[in-house]
């Protein structure tokens, strides 16, 4: 399907993060049924979750009709370098998971499959950078926290 076929089957809509338009709305400027993109609120007490907002991604590079959005929250539980870790590496290993060159319905039918093998990784590698971290607090290579606040990674 070519680019104006699509723009004739989706008008082009003037997609506003809520963040703007609440701040439109606090300085009194009206806009008329907005389209909204994405919201965000949050409250975190101790400093523990993350939050990806990734609302432009590509399904193939440079083209931007098989765009799609990715929205995750990663609560730290015990510690942040796991939330952390997962809001760096969580994605790259589910699209690394897909087939490139295959079509939208091979790749909506990947995607679950995908999904499984990207936190299965994720988690593989996570529970061995946080052994890692540890190990360097221990022999006194980082300062204790350090890489948790930061979100360094140790090589």
């Amino acid at each position: 399907m070519s680019q104006s076929e699509v723009s004739a089957v989706r008008p082009a809509l003037a997609l506003v993060p809520l963040a703007t338009l609440i701040g439109r709305e606090r300085r009194g400027e009206k806009v008329e049924k907005p389209s909204i993109k994405f919201g965000q609120a949050a409250l975190v007490k101790k400093g523990e979750d993350y939050f990806l907002i990734k609302p432009d991604c590509l399904r193939i590079p440079g083209n931007s009709l098989t765009s799609f959005s990715v929205f995750a929250i990663f609560d730290g539980h015990n510690g942040i370098s796991a939330a952390i870790f997962t809001k760096e590496n969580l994605l790259n290993h589910v699209m690394s998971a897909i087939s490139q060159g295959i079509d939208r319905e091979e790749w909506l039918q990947a995607l679950p499959r995908a999904l499984v093998v990207g936190f299965v990784k994720t988690d593989i590698e996570g529970k061995n950078w946080v052994c890692m971290i540890t190990d360097a607090e221990e022999n006194g290579l980082i300062k204790p926290g350090e890489a948790r606040q930061k979100g360094d990674t140790i090589d």
